[in-house]
């Protein structure tokens, strides 16, 4: 088997062609539509939209083996470590003022006056 690096470049193109998939479909559906209130045959229309539902059905199983792909190798990213210097040092967000809050109100950032990043 071979083996293929997925990127994010190629999820992104993997959907585009889902989206396209479904439009066809949809198109073909309203033709057969169409076909039918018109009393017309529509043999070789129904013919059409099952290789377009096959299609489809491939393009979404290539879609989610991308995915997969993508999945595990940003895991593996994410576990790899860094080197400690490259990093910029993380930003926490604190609310200045009296720390006390009536028990009514949350503490989210939306119910503080003011917010300040500092480093930590």
């Amino acid at each position: 088997m071979v083996s293929t690096r997925y990127r994010t470049k190629d999820l992104r193109l993997a959907r585009c062609h889902i989206v396209k998939a479904a439009q066809r479909i949809a198109q073909q559906e309203m033709v057969i539509g169409r076909l039918r209130l018109k009393g017309s045959p529509s043999g070789l229309a129904y013919e059409l939209l099952g290789r377009l539902y096959d299609d489809q059905r491939r393009k979404l199983d290539r879609l989610k083996l991308i995915e997969a792909m993508v999945e595990v190798k940003a895991q593996s990213c994410m576990s790899a470590p860094r080197p400690r210097g490259t990093l910029a040092p993380p930003l926490a967000i604190v609310r200045s003022g009296a720390s006390s809050l009536p028990d009514r109100q949350s503490r989210t950032p939306c119910s503080a006056d003011v917010w300040h990043p500092y480093l930590v």
